[in-house]
């Protein structure tokens, strides 16, 4: 059953409300407690997965799971949860330690099943030596490679940046699309820059950034600035835009116009991630997963950690029931759903077998080796990242445009950090 929802805040928001009431072996008791869950994943990906979590809950408490569109979730939970309110089991990515830091989710460390996931997947959703939540699965993103083209115009796998836009330059001459971005509706040029920064800044740079992966510790606490630091890496970077790689035209492109046009064979690069490897599968195009942008091509990274976390909301009028939700969430068969729904992506749970198809056999090393990381997942420790994240994704479009230069983007991020620091 789904339907439509409106209230005085959400009339702006993509909204609806869906009851999942399990799969064909369940029957639900007519006096169900309803368990209330809202979230940005679409509901078709959702329902098998929740479909799981009322198998666990063995009729006694039904799911009803809200869609609120990415763009407007911050907002909206944000506002909820200001006035007291909000859903019973409260889902956030990246910032989730801003929830923590609220006092928005319960301290579940006494639970049993938080020792059956492995310590990078709580990094998001524990703090201070307590859990606060659990996670989903793991994510990563990287680029969507058309096979086929790139045999047809004579280019061989990049390993560089280097030989990245030299590869996207032949491209483009033979009359395709080289790299495809449609950021009308998303943040893909976000993360491909901030993945290019993980390989290009955070690490295999010791001479530029001796901290590594610290600096960004250091830069949360507002000890250094990212301008005067990663500005060079910032504007190599740029060069995908000022050579036209990243077209101006993309800001009014949105992303599934993008997919389609890479599944119909028009495009050479997308950058994307696993959520999409299902769609792509059944469109026949021969694509395989590369890293992400990368100087020299070793010790490579990319972007990626844990997705969706689950917490309680202290203001939950119906504990029990959330308690078993999130029990349910936790558990290897809803676990399982998560990780068979991401192929390609990673799980943190014990007694989880996620796949590795073929299609990743440039990242799967990469992978299996640990080298999963996203910057803003670490400016959480004294600022909410997913606020810097957005900011990121804002003064982007701004270069894509043309109004502004790389380095007024870092100028931009280190003032937008210095107005959202806890402390």
């Amino acid at each position: 059953m789904k339907k439509k929802v409106i209230s005085m805040f959400l009339t702006a928001c993509t909204v609806s409300v869906m009851v999942v009431g399990g799969g064909s072996n369940l029957v639900m008791a007519d006096d169900a407690e309803t368990v209330t869950l809202m979230g940005w994943y679409d509901e078709d990906d959702m329902n098998p997965i929740l479909e799981k979590v009322n198998e666990q809950m063995d009729g006694k408490y039904v799911i009803e799971y809200t869609y609120v569109a990415n763009t407007d979730y911050n907002n909206v939970l944000s506002t909820q949860l200001a006035s007291g309110e909000g859903p019973d089991i409260i889902m956030d990515g990246t910032n989730y330690p801003a929830e923590i830091k609220a006092g928005n989710v319960e301290d579940i460390s006494d639970y049993d099943f938080v020792k059956e996931f492995n310590e990078a997947g709580m990094s998001l959703c524990s703090a201070d030596g307590k859990i606060y939540g659990i996670p989903s699965y793991g994510w990563f993103s990287g680029i969507w490679c058309n096979a086929s083209i790139l045999e047809e115009c004579g280019v061989e796998i990049p390993k560089t940046f280097d030989e990245f836009v030299a590869a996207c330059e032949t491209i483009n001459e033979k009359g395709y699309t080289a790299y495809g971005f449609g950021i009308a509706d998303d943040s893909t040029a976000t993360s491909s820059l901030l993945g290019y920064l993980e390989n290009s800044y955070y690490h295999n740079n010791e001479e530029a950034n001796p901290d590594g992966t610290d600096f960004d510790t250091k830069f949360a606490l507002g000890e250094v600035t990212m301008d005067g630091h990663i500005n060079d890496c910032v504007n190599k970077w740029c060069t995908l835009v000022e050579k036209g790689l990243i077209a101006s035209e993309s800001l009014g492109i949105s992303c599934q116009e993008m997919l389609n046009s890479f599944k119909n064979g028009e495009v050479a690069f997308l950058h994307g991630g696993p959520w999409q490897y299902t769609e792509l599968k059944e469109s026949g195009v021969n694509f395989k997963m590369l890293p992400q942008l990368s100087e020299t091509g070793e010790n490579e990274y990319v972007l990626g950690g844990p997705a969706a976390c689950f917490g309680i909301n202290v203001n939950t009028e119906n504990h029990d029931g959330a308690e078993a939700a999130l029990t349910a969430l936790a558990s290897v068969e809803v676990q399982q759903a998560f990780a068979d729904a991401n192929v390609g992506g990673t799980s943190y749970r014990s007694g989880v077998e996620a796949q590795m198809p073929e299609e990743y056999e440039y990242v799967a090393d990469i992978i299996n080796n640990g080298n999963i990381a996203f910057p803003s997942d670490r400016w959480s420790v004294n600022l909410p990242s997913q606020s810097l994240f957005d900011e990121f994704t804002a003064q982007l479009q701004g270069v894509i445009s043309g109004d502004i230069s790389g380095d007024d983007l870092v100028k931009a991020i280190d003032t937008k950090a210095d107005s959202i620091r806890y402390e």
